[in-house]
């Protein structure tokens, strides 16, 4: 939570995946105020098979897009979302570049369609009361971060390193 899903028609390599995934993790964290570990990438090729059957418009198309799933009821206004497209496609655009109409991002779809979540065994609060909750977990979040779990180290370390999350 939340969820960025491309639909790639374009075959994107292990390098512009991963860059994608962290810029975007960054930009989340950063203007949300949410721990990373929660935010969810999700590539898939759409160029063969049966997943390529795309049509806009009534007609085949084979596209880039990318499907942003978020909290429902957050409040976030209209500039906000605009915002956060604005910079996805800016992402998109630095990471796989402008080029012909194949390689560009061609649509985003923000959805606040998500109730609930839990990850790592934590019911994550709303959008807005992270600092919070981090706050009210840490204790907990170190006892994973000791036995091993790498989710729960890297959210430690963002403790220790992120203002916004310290007592």
């Amino acid at each position: 939570m939340p969820l960025y899903e491309f639909e790639h028609a374009i075959r994107l390599t292990v390098t512009q995946r991963q860059a994608l995934a962290s810029a975007i993790t960054d930009y989340h964290a950063l203007t949300f105020n949410a721990p990373r570990f929660i935010v969810n990438c999700r590539f898939v090729d759409v160029s063969q098979g049966p997943l390529s059957n795309t049509f806009v418009g009534g007609q085949p198309s084979q596209i880039n897009r990318l499907f942003v799933s978020l909290r429902s009821g957050t409040g976030r206004t209209p500039a906000q979302l605009q915002g956060l497209s604005d910079k996805l496609e800016s992402i998109w655009d630095e990471v796989v570049g402008k080029g012909p109409r194949e390689q560009r991002l061609r649509g985003i779809y923000i959805k606040g369609t998500l109730d609930a979540a839990k990850e790592g065994g934590f019911h994550l609060p709303m959008p807005g009361h992270f600092e919070q909750w981090v706050k009210d977990n840490t204790e907990e979040f170190k006892k994973l971060a000791a036995a091993g779990d790498p989710d729960f180290i890297q959210l430690v370390k963002e403790i220790r390193t992120r203002p916004v999350f310290q007592k």
